[in-house]
């Protein structure tokens, strides 16, 4: 877990291993599907060396959530939505992701 911060707590941290070759632009589908998915907190998309990975915390002052969700260059589609849905609060909605999934990606250029 990363240091703490004065400011910030890391409530949780979760890792995602599936891989993919597919060629997408993995940090502007992420991007695509949190304008749908609308999450009720802020939420920071990087690109991340090793694995996908998703840290949530809070503000100490005013208590706002975050998230930091860091994306690697063969993370699938699937563990890309599933990561947004759990953060949205709508991982249990029936069929979800297949239809994040069926979202088309910009091609990698």
């Amino acid at each position: 877990m990363p240091p703490r911060s004065p400011t910030h707590t890391v409530e949780a941290e979760r890792h995602y291993e599936a891989k993919s070759s597919e060629s997408f632009n993995r940090l502007s589908y992420a991007l695509q599907l949190l304008k749908i998915l609308n999450p009720p907190l802020k939420v920071a998309v990087y690109g991340h060396r090793r694995r996908l990975l998703v840290e949530r915390g809070r503000a100490l002052g005013d208590q706002s959530a975050w998230a930091l969700l860091g994306v690697p260059p063969d993370a699938t589609r699937e563990s890309i939505a599933r990561a947004l849905a759990e953060l949205s609060g709508l991982e249990r909605t029936p069929f979800l992701v297949d239809l994040l999934c069926a979202t088309p990606a910009e091609a990698a250029g």
